[in-house]
Formats: structure tokens, sequence, C-alpha cells
């Protein structure tokens, strides 16, 4: 048994079928036709109409121009359901990552994951011209930069490896190195990191982890160019990312 098929739930295929077909759906992707489905999941036709007709029959799906298909306002409930569970990190968050942006004017993040991604949850705009790809909502790989790799390195190693199995083998021996089960043990215990280009060329971020009761919820972060942060200014950035990632833990463990 690989360690990725130890972590999936037994007799749960078609299910686990049914859920990719829906999120195909997506806001740079929002209609589908039957045949493009089932060409992007390599599903037999058959097989996506049934999914199709099952979504439809709950609600979530209902035909749009054509012959393709869009998510209902059904589909709705599950934004606001994710808005209210981040409620609380959000709104313990805003206030700390707008400070520290104020300071240093550099953008400041809080990331979470889902699945095998990392996601943007909040952000504090930098004023000065640069560009992240990380943006709210959009995923991000748990191996590439320091906000993913905080939360890769929360997870169990049978965890990691299983996010970790179809990307080890392309990345550069250096970058290999930093997602060993060593290398990531001791990023959880030290709680904070750093990166340089890993994401994005020219870009050095750090981040650090929020907990909530002990656990590893969230992590906060971010990035510069490389230009414009010496080593005292990196040391100065990694010290408010670490204090602003237990002031933000402390509020969410005290609810």
């Amino acid at each position: 048994m690989t360690e990725e098929s130890a972590h999936r739930v037994s007799g749960a295929g078609s299910g686990r079928k049914l859920l990719q077909t829906l999120l195909c759906f997506t806001e740079a992707h929002p209609t589908w036709t039957v045949a493009d489905l089932a060409a992007e999941l390599d599903l037999a036709t058959t097989s996506t109409y049934r999914y199709v007709a099952l979504l439809r029959e709950v609600g979530l799906l209902d035909r749009a121009s054509g012959k393709s298909y869009r998510v209902t306002d059904l589909a709705l409930n599950l934004g606001r359901a994710c808005e209210a569970a981040r409620t609380p990190l959000a709104e313990a968050a805003l206030p700390v990552i707008t400070r520290i942006r104020d300071e240093i004017d550099e953008t400041v993040l809080i990331a979470r994951s889902g699945g095998e991604a990392a996601y943007c949850v909040e952000r504090a705009e930098s004023r000065r011209p640069v560009r992240l790809q990380f943006d709210k909502g959009q995923p991000m790989p748990l191996h590439a930069g320091s906000m993913s790799r905080i939360l890769l390195a929360s997870m169990s190693r049978a965890e990691r490896a299983s996010v970790l199995a179809g990307v080890l083998p392309g990345l550069p021996p250096a970058r290999a190195a930093l997602l060993s089960d060593e290398e990531l043990d001791r990023t959880r215990l030290r709680g904070w990191t750093e990166s340089f280009e890993e994401v994005d060329e020219g870009i050095w971020g750090t981040a650090a982890a929020i907990t909530s009761h002990g656990a590893v919820v969230a992590s906060i972060g971010t990035a510069a160019p490389i230009f414009r942060t010496d080593q005292a200014r990196r040391d100065r950035m990694i010290e408010l990312v670490r204090a602003a990632a237990s002031e933000i833990s402390l509020t969410l463990s005290a609810d």
C-alpha cells in the first residue's frame, strides 16, 4: 500500500469523482460541458453524465448556455460556510497584519491548508510595487514558499509523504533538502522559516505558525524583493512575523 492510498477513504471512489466533478467549476472556468469534464477528469462520458445528473438532482448544478452546466446559487452556502469558519481567524489577524504592513510597507498574508494545497485567506497589501502570486482563495502547493512549508511541517510524516510523493523527484537537491522529514521537523519545532525565490523570482519570504489551543491552524508571512531586504531588515521582518503569530495564537486560544 502506498502512502497516498493509505490516506484515501476506502470504497469512496465514486464519491471522490463526484466531488472532483463539482470542484472543476471555478471563477476562471464557471461552465463546463460533459465532454470537457470527462476529458479534464479522465472519466468515461457515461460516468460523467451520471455525476452531473446527481449534482443536478441535489441542486448544485443546472444547465447554462448550449450544452454546458453551471453551479447554482445553492453552492453559495458552501462559500458562506467557509467564510463563517474563517471569520475568527480573519478577525484576529487583520488588525495585526495591517499594523505590520504599515511598519514595513510590505504585503503581509495569512494562509491555511486545505487538502494538499495552501490558501491565502487574508492579505494586507503593500503600497510598494511588488506582485506576489499568492492571491486570496488561490491554491498554492504546500512544498513551495515559507508560508506553505510551515503548514506542511505541521502535518504528520505520513501526510507529508502523500503530499510530496509526486513533486520531490523533480525538485533541485537544495529545495528537496528543505522538505526532508528531519528539516520539516526542525521547522515545526522552531515555528518559523524563510525562503528565497521558491515561488516568485527575486523574492524573499518568511513565515511563522499560528496555533489555536496548541494545534497549527494557519501561517502568517510576508515577502519582499531581495534587493530591498538586507540582513538587518530581514531579521526585523522575521521578528515582527513571529511576534504577530504569537499574538494571533493567543487571541484564538482565548476563545
